[in-house]
């Protein structure tokens, strides 16, 4: 995972240099002399270098999906949950004795132009600094409250993009509305894994998003990223063409981390994030309970 070293210590990975000694090794021509163990040489006649413990840290990037998408519907929270939910796997990583930094990917405007009342392009991304201390959630905090979701992402261009930019390797954890076509998202996974990252995608979708017949009848859809509309009426043979998509869609994506060795979660916005950190990160091994 492309550790630097840090404050937390990992017994069973012995290095040549450190604080704690944990084992012993032959010496061989080369190795470093300040090392060696004189008292065993007295006692043993033998020649032993002192091996240490490993000092090592991950530093664990958050890098959250701030597309219109995020934020539409407004009733469905995904913006608050998501930003909810890197706040708390930042707290975990920092107690935990890691690193992290919170990267705010914000969407670009289309060839359309700026919106009206616009004054500036939308900068592509947003980003902390490495943080050690929980002094930092504030400041990752009072990033979030300054975003707001808007434009559209092309999220596996931004991920490949991010990947060349910082390859010192880590943890990756994208938290989006991933959709997209999975096509499109993969070579960005791929791009990070090559890096040597390890990477989660978490995914979080609205209820809305999961059964659209609670929350519509017949109406005109706006595409808030490309600005295209649809004439829709909610008929039973729609919703079950509608549900058939939507599974195929997530299968794609499961099938995408397979093949990419991430991991992949899907939950729905109003899950207490609790009830996702504790359970559903518990059980494919991001969180660990105590």
């Amino acid at each position: 995972m492309r550790a630097r070293p840090g404050e937390r210590r990992f017994p069973g990975r012995p290095q040549p240099s450190g604080l704690e000694v944990e084992a012993h090794s032959a010496y061989v021509a080369g190795d470093d002399l300040r090392h060696l163990d004189w008292n065993l040489f007295g006692r043993l006649d033998t020649l032993l270098m002192r091996r240490f413990t490993a000092e090592r840290e991950v530093v664990v990037h958050l890098l959250l999906d701030a597309s219109a998408s995020m934020g539409i519907p407004a009733d469905d929270h995904k913006w608050g949950v998501a930003s909810e939910l890197a706040v708390a796997l930042a707290a975990i990583a920092i107690a935990s004795r890691h690193a992290a930094r919170l990267i705010v990917l914000t969407g670009s405007r289309g060839p359309g132009g700026l919106a009206a009342g616009e004054e500036a392009p939308v900068p592509l991304s947003r980003a902390s600094a490495v943080h050690r201390r929980r002094a930092g959630l504030v400041a990752m905090a009072d990033l979030l409250d300054a975003t707001i979701p808007r434009c559209a992402l092309d999220l596996g261009d931004r991920l490949g993009d991010y990947a060349c930019r910082h390859p010192e390797g880590g943890a990756a954890l994208v938290v989006s509305d991933f959709l997209l076509e999975p096509e499109r998202l993969e070579p960005g996974v791929a791009a990070l894994r090559r890096r040597g990252y390890a990477v989660y995608l978490l995914q979080v979708l609205g209820r809305g998003e999961i059964e659209p017949a609670r929350v519509l009848g017949s109406a005109e859809l706006v595409d808030v990223e490309s600005g295209e509309t649809h004439s829709l009426a909610l008929t039973a043979d729609v919703i079950a063409r509608y549900a058939a998509l939507l599974e195929a869609h997530q299968e794609a994506l499961r099938a995408l981390a397979l093949r990419q060795r991430a991991t992949w979660i899907s939950f729905v916005s109003d899950t207490p994030v609790e009830q996702v950190v504790l359970q559903d990160l518990v059980r494919v091994g991001l969180v660990r309970a105590r």
